[in-house]
């Protein structure tokens, strides 16, 4: 899932180029995305362990609103690479999202809009962009609004930082509670801290 904010970096990068845009990137191997939760009797985190080859990706951009519209940007998450380092909780949680029907979980970049006015991007300064993207669990997919911050650490290196909150209810989604004692709470959080490395 964390692949989503890496597109996002390249495209911001190059939003006020002519449209179309087609960009080459390769994520960083010590980029993290987790998920945090919490149950009645404590907190738990589940890491992202997939991995993913060099792409390359395409977007057009308004040059007057400088809105980014992105094209093809269906990105597949392996749902059983959702570590929890917990292998009954492991389990539970591929069976509650469903993997063995639904192996990948689906991200699709819908738009992007930066938050800012600067049209060279500064080194050291954090820059924020609203995103929409359409996210499938266990096949259903919402349409979800997130605020994504970026730092350009140098000419061709980048880092992402983005939240997002989800209920699990809106993917009809019910985890197991063993014995009936355990109950975990319907709200989750996705974090992102990501470095993405982008190619000429």
């Amino acid at each position: 899932m964390y692949k989503l904010l890496f597109i996002l970096s390249l495209f911001f990068l190059h939003a006020d180029n002519a449209s179309p845009i087609k960009l080459s990137y390769q994520i960083d191997e010590k980029s993290q995305l987790y998920l945090l939760g919490s149950t009645n009797v404590n907190n738990f985190k589940c890491a992202c362990t997939d991995k993913f080859p060099a792409a390359v990706l395409e977007a057009e951009v308004n040059e007057q609103s400088r809105n980014i519209q992105f094209k093809n940007t269906s990105i597949r998450i392996k749902t059983t690479l959702l570590n929890c380092k917990n292998n009954v909780m492991n389990r539970d949680m591929h069976k509650a999202l469903k993997a063995e029907k639904y192996p990948y979980i689906l991200v699709e970049l819908i738009n992007a809009q930066p938050l800012h006015d600067e049209k060279q991007l500064q080194n050291s300064k954090v820059y924020k962009y609203n995103v929409n993207a359409v996210i499938t669990i266990a096949g259903i997919s919402k349409q979800h609004l997130m605020t994504v911050q970026m730092v350009k650490l140098s000419n061709h290196l980048y880092r992402l930082n983005a939240s997002k909150d989800l209920l699990m209810s809106d993917y009809e989604i019910k985890p197991r509670t063993p014995f009936n004692i355990i109950k975990i709470d319907d709200l989750v959080t996705i974090h992102f801290d990501m470095v993405v490395i982008a190619a000429n």
